[in-house]
């Protein structure tokens, strides 16, 4: 009797302290947010089980990001979704600490309750604390379970485990191992074998593991393995076939020279230099040729599209005056068709190889929607060629200074807000998600070109640098590049170069396009001086009624049509990035996330006005 009491009683202690322990409220027991380790930011995914109740578009909206950031995945015959959504370190009522999470919001429906809003919408990972009021008609924040792992080759899925799931299929789903989602996941699975329902996990997924979710399903060390394989094939064959070739160059350079004059005008260059002419008309020093094909090797194994000068000079109708559509310090633009397709080609001199080579080996690289996208290159005739994708309606510039002028209509508040979040993710890019980090460092309106549904994609990389992954790898320039009334003072100072200075010209760009007006402008009392709207910026925050001082310079092309507090709170993103010590403007991605709240809220703004107001965009045709 003593002893069953003694039992009981240390069975009460137990519970008592594990109770105390977890401090977490009845109403979260299927969920326990992860606490926050040394990573403050990351990407995160949310695994959203389609209900079928909502539109791609809706989706999008309810966790406040692009429909691109959507991807499709196969369960079971039913198409559900992986969400990728920037994850913070935060606090939150109910944690102790800080944890992981993504913060959107929703518009409070009649009736709704927020457990049935987060089953409904969320897939059931909105984290709640207590008994939240719900106002019908009002916006209400939420916060969604996230992870960050230290391991860069992963990426946390929140997960949401539905009926009949176990612990190997999940991971089998998520191209993932159940013995690592058992340890991210111990305050809820004590028994690998029984996962309940409801319950929200986190699943240490590989990046690009869903490169096409319609495909069998592999495990990731195979892929791993296949891929070093032919890595090590491609390697040993390309090896073999440079030696080759030089060694056919040094036999027979005349012969090759014929042969390289008859072979197919385009080919995809994987070994050796020899299919690229030497562009200079002048003779060159050995060295400064060996120099020439090291820069060419760089880029090779990228597979760009070559093409001949004969079909340069063919797409652009001989480099017609009318074909022109652009003009900058390293070169001239022009239309063309290749191949069937519109390019843009800019024609180069040889004396600017080091700005063709910078762009061509950053642009050979890189992919993504948001950055002008190189098809290929060309050169001869003391001339160098690149080969663009067309981007056919100009630049921001172009839709932000006398549009009306140069044939466009002047840009609503919601294109506004969408362009300066697609140059944002094109810059954050280069910045946080290349295998090596680039700065642009000519960050400007005329550099951010607009597509036929006005997407925004980042263009001219001719005074890119790479630089460290960590901000201790500070580049000092040997002269001072980029534009005047884009450039932080470390820059024009010390020739600082870091991706705070492309945070900095950003900053000029959300000037921009908030007041219209250009980076540096005529101060028509004093004529031979200028305004830059970095100074008008600076005078406006620092003043009393900063939102009456923005307001009364926001541009006049939207006659009266945005929401303010959306206009104020892009001005002070802009004031973030145009701080004077870099070290206290934001990082790129944290932009992004900002951006992409103001964009959900433009999207409702636009929306409140029924489609009849004279601004509005045509959300239903892609912007």
């Amino acid at each position: 009797m003593v002893s069953n009491a003694v039992v009981s009683h240390s069975i009460f202690l137990l519970i008592f302290f594990c109770s105390s322990a977890i401090s977490i409220p009845d109403s979260n027991q299927t969920m326990f947010p992860m606490a926050c380790s040394t990573i403050m930011k990351c990407d995160a995914s949310l695994y959203h089980i389609n209900n079928g109740q909502q539109t791609k578009s809706e989706i999008a909206a309810a966790y406040s990001v692009n429909p691109w950031q959507i991807q499709p995945i196969q369960r079971g015959g039913v198409e559900d979704y992986l969400i990728t959504v920037p994850c913070s370190c935060e606090s939150a009522d109910g944690v102790s600490g800080t944890a992981y999470f993504h913060d959107t919001s929703f518009r409070v429906g009649t009736g709704d309750f927020l457990s049935d809003v987060s089953n409904r919408n969320y897939s059931g990972q909105v984290w709640i604390f207590g008994d939240p009021l719900l106002v019908a008609g009002e916006e209400f924040g939420v916060k969604l379970l996230c992870g960050c792992v230290e391991d860069e080759s992963k990426i946390v899925v929140s997960y949401t485990v539905q009926s009949r799931d176990t612990l190997s299929q999940i991971a089998s789903l998520l191209r993932a191992d159940a013995t690592e989602i058992h340890h991210l996941n111990t305050k809820l699975i004590e028994d690998p074998a029984l996962i309940v329902p409801n319950w929200v996990l986190f699943v240490p997924m590989y990046k690009n593991a869903y490169q096409n979710t319609k495909g069998p399903t592999m495990k990731h060390v195979w892929t791993i393995v296949i891929a070093i394989l032919s890595t090590l094939t491609v390697v040993s064959l390309g090896t073999l076939a440079v030696i080759f070739i030089r060694r056919k160059f040094k036999k027979s350079k005349q012969n090759n020279d014929t042969r390289n004059s008859r072979a197919p005008s385009r080919s995809f260059s994987t070994f050796g230099t020899s299919s690229f002419q030497y562009p200079f008309s002048k003779p060159k020093s050995e060295a400064q040729k060996r120099s020439f094909r090291q820069d060419v090797s760089a880029f090779e194994s990228e597979k760009t599209l070559i093409f001949t000068v004969e079909e340069i000079e063919e797409a652009t109708a001989n480099f017609d005056e009318s074909r022109k559509i652009g003009e900058g310090g390293y070169g001239i633009v022009y239309h063309g068709v290749l191949n069937q397709q519109e390019v843009a080609i800019k024609k180069m001199k040889s004396n600017k190889s080091k700005e063709f080579f910078a762009e061509l080996k950053v642009l050979c690289r890189i992919h993504h929607i948001n950055v002008v996208e190189l098809l290929g290159y060309a050169s001869g005739d003391d001339h160098l060629y690149l080969v663009y994708e067309y981007v056919p309606n100009g630049s921001l510039s172009d839709h932000l200074h006398d549009p009306l002028k140069r044939g466009y209509q002047p840009l609503s508040w919601t294109t506004r807000t969408q362009i300066a979040l697609d140059a944002a993710k094109g810059i954050e890019y280069i910045h946080d998600h290349t295998k090596a980090r680039y700065v642009h460092r000519d960050i400007k309106t005329s550099n951010i070109l607009l597509d036929e549904s006005l997407g925004a994609k980042v263009a001219d990389f001719g005074l890119v640098k790479l630089v460290g992954r960590t901000n201790d790898d500070e580049l000092v320039a040997t002269r001072l590049v980029g534009t005047p009334g884009y450039l932080p003072p470390e820059s024009v100072k010390e020739l600082q170069v870091t991706p705070k200075t492309d945070v900095f010209a950003f900053g000029v760009v959300l000037a921009e396009l908030i007041t219209g007006r250009r980076a540096l402008i005529r101060d028509n009392q004093e004529p031979k001086r200028t305004k830059s709207l970095i100074t008008l910026i600076y005078t406006i925050f620092q003043g009393e009624n900063s939102e009456a001082a923005l307001e009364a310079v926001v541009d006049g092309n939207l006659h009266g049509s945005y929401p303010m507090y959306d206009i104020y709170k892009m001005g002070e993103i802009a004031a973030w990035c145009l701080n004077e010590d870099p070290v206290g403007r934001p990082e790129m991605h944290e932009i992004v996330a900002l951006l992409s709240q103001l964009m959900t809220s433009a999207v409702e703004w636009e929306a409140s006005l029924g489609g009849n107001s004279q601004v509005f965009s045509g959300l239903f045709t892609g912007r």
